[in-house]
C-alpha cells in the first residue's frame, strides 16, 4: 500500500467520523429543542391533574355517576354537576389524546403517568359517550384512542420499557 493511498484512506475515515459525529450532535440538539417546546405543555398537564377539582371529578365519576345516572340519554342531558365532572375529565383526556395521536407528547409519558386513570375513566364514561355520539356528534374520539392505546400498552409495561427502578423500604 502506498503512502498516498494510506493518507487518502485516513482522510476518508476522519471525514466519516466527523460526519457521524455531526449527525449525532444535530439529532440530539433537535430532540432537545423539541423537548423544550413540549415542556410547558407537559407541566400544564401535570398541574391540571393535581387540581382538587380534577380529583373530585375523578372520584365522582368512579363512585357515583353510574349509580345516579343512566347513560341512556348521553351526558349532555345530565344535571349540571354530573355534566361538569364528565366534561372536566373527558375533555382533558380528549385533549391529551390529541397531543399523543399527533406525536406532540410521547405516548409512553402519558400512559406511564395516567394509564390506569385513562382506562378506568373510559370504561365508566364510554356508555355515556357512545350514546351521545348517536344523539349528537362524534365526541371524544381522541379520548377513545388514548384509552385503546393505554389498554394495549399498560402502565406496568411502560414502566418496564423505560426501566423504572424500585426502592422498597
Amino acid at each position: 500500500m502506498s503512502l498516498s493511498l494510506a493518507l487518502n484512506l485516513l482522510a476518508v475515515l476522519v471525514a466519516v467520523v466527523a460526519l457521524a459525529t455531526s449527525v449525532a450532535v444535530s439529532r440530539r440538539q433537535l430532540r432537545l429543542a423539541q423537548n423544550s417546546n413540549v415542556l410547558p405543555i407537559i407541566i400544564e398537564l401535570f398541574r391540571e391533574t393535581r387540581e382538587p377539582e380534577f380529583s373530585h371529578a375523578i372520584e365522582y365519576i368512579s363512585t357515583r355517576l353510574a349509580a345516579e345516572h343512566s347513560p341512556d340519554n348521553g351526558y349532555r342531558s345530565l344535571p349540571p354537576e354530573a355534566k361538569r365532572h364528565i366534561r372536566r375529565v373527558s375533555l382533558f383526556y380528549d385533549d391529551v389524546g390529541k397531543l399523543v395521536a399527533h406525536g406532540v407528547v410521547e405516548e409512553r409519558l402519558v400512559i406511564g403517568s395516567y394509564g390506569l386513570n385513562i382506562v378506568s375513566m373510559w370504561d365508566v364514561l364510554a356508555p355515556y359517550i357512545y350514546r351521545e355520539r348517536l344523539l349528537t356528534s362524534k365526541a371524544m374520539l381522541y379520548f377513545e384512542d388514548l384509552a385503546a392505546r393505554a389498554k394495549a400498552r399498560p402502565m406496568s409495561t411502560v414502566h418496564t420499557e423505560i426501566g423504572l427502578l424500585e426502592c422498597p423500604p
